[in-house]
């Protein structure tokens, strides 16, 4: 029988259902039809389908995975799963400072439109001296995270564009830790602000939206924010964009988070430009909740009306599911081992029910 596993959205008072479910357990193992073997994430990622409107798991066993991955936009519909934030961790160390662009940094891109990953590390371990360093960057539509874990230091998660949601995950960094222009909605995730450099502060987010009328910013939902340790002042966002938009509801905001709640961009030298963020805080709690000292520039709000325009169903479409959005039928599960000797692969035919939105009961 199907299971159906859901998650409480406490401000419509609404149950949505995960992404990655529903299963039939009733299914036989697969027989052999499909056997093969990869020692590398990147390796099952090419052997899946192009353009896939059923979903391609891809099981990575435990271990530490030092590969740089590229999800094309032609994979769709990619699932990376198990075994474990703490023991499955894919790896990567490029930074600016070593020459490369922001984007090029990224130990992981995905540009491929479905992808979900469950019970994985991301992580950038150039370290704080080596300046933006991506651990993940998202533009693929309706990408998904479920107990997933960002590690870095600046620009840790880059969600470059499109819609992202987030659920369960613990992100850490130092500057910008969460920065881009998606339409990306983080519920229950631990964020993390590390020790920055020296004359150094921490930004937790940059969102970078250039236009009034895009529907895009970053949405952070019953999220704890803290530190690693006290004393370095830390903000809860800069505006990267003109229009930059940001929004921090029903969260714990700890005693890192500066008075003035939110920072100005540093221009360019000769530079002027005239940002008019959107910085908006409803019902948070905890010592840096308090807002006394907050810039004059961002809002407060208690009112729920203005609160409802940020949530799943209404700020990245994430409330209904049609039989469009439905994809049913037989899927492989792809295993990974790292430095696997070559044997036999199993890999196992299931019949899934699998929604591209988060549905209402």
């Amino acid at each position: 029988m199907q299971e159906k596993v859901y998650l409480y959205y406490n401000i419509e008072e609404r149950y949505f259902v995960k992404l990655e479910n529903f299963y039939n357990t009733n299914k036989e193992e697969y027989n052999g039809d499909g056997t093969g073997n990869f020692n590398t994430i990147v390796g099952a990622i090419l052997a899946a389908p192009d353009h896939s409107v059923k979903p391609f798991f891809i099981k990575i066993k435990k271990g530490m995975y030092r590969e740089y991955i590229r999800v094309d936009k032609k994979k769709t519909n990619i699932f990376l799963i198990r075994d474990g934030m703490d023991t499955t961790i894919i790896i990567g160390n490029r930074s600016f400072i070593d020459g490369n662009k922001t984007y090029d940094t990224a130990t992981v891109g995905v540009l491929g439109d479905g992808f979900t990953a469950q019970d994985l590390t991301f992580r950038n371990n150039a370290g704080p001296i080596k300046h933006q360093a991506v651990a993940l960057r998202v533009e693929a539509d309706l990408a998904s995270f479920y107990r997933c874990r960002f590690d870095g230091y600046q620009d840790t998660l880059y969600v470059k564009r499109q819609h992202q949601f987030y659920r369960d995950c613990e992100i850490y960094g130092t500057i910008d830790v969460i920065c881009g222009d998606a339409a990306a909605l983080f519920q229950n995730c631990l964020i993390v602000a590390r020790v920055p450099l020296a004359k150094q502060y921490n930004t937790i987010t940059a969102q970078k939206r250039e236009f009034e009328d895009v529907p895009t910013g970053i949405v952070l939902q019953n999220c704890p924010i803290n530190a690693t340790r006290d004393n370095f002042t830390t903000y809860l966002g800069r505006p990267w964009g003109i229009f930059s938009r940001t929004v921090i509801m029903e969260s714990y905001i700890g005693n890192l988070i500066d008075p003035r709640g939110w920072v100005e961009w540093i221009e360019s030298a000769n530079k002027f430009v005239s940002r008019r963020p959107y910085y908006l805080e409803y019902k948070n709690r905890g010592p840096g909740a308090v807002i006394k000292g907050r810039v004059t520039w961002a809002s407060v709000t208690s009112d729920p009306d203005i609160a409802s325009k940020f949530t799943v169903r209404n700020f990245i479409n994430g409330g209904s599911v049609n039989d469009s959005s439905q994809v049913s039928g037989p899927f492989i599960i792809a295993e990974v081992e790292p430095f696997a000797q070559k044997n036999l692969f199993a890999s196992k035919y299931l019949i899934a029910f699998v929604a591209s939105s988060i549905a209402p009961s």
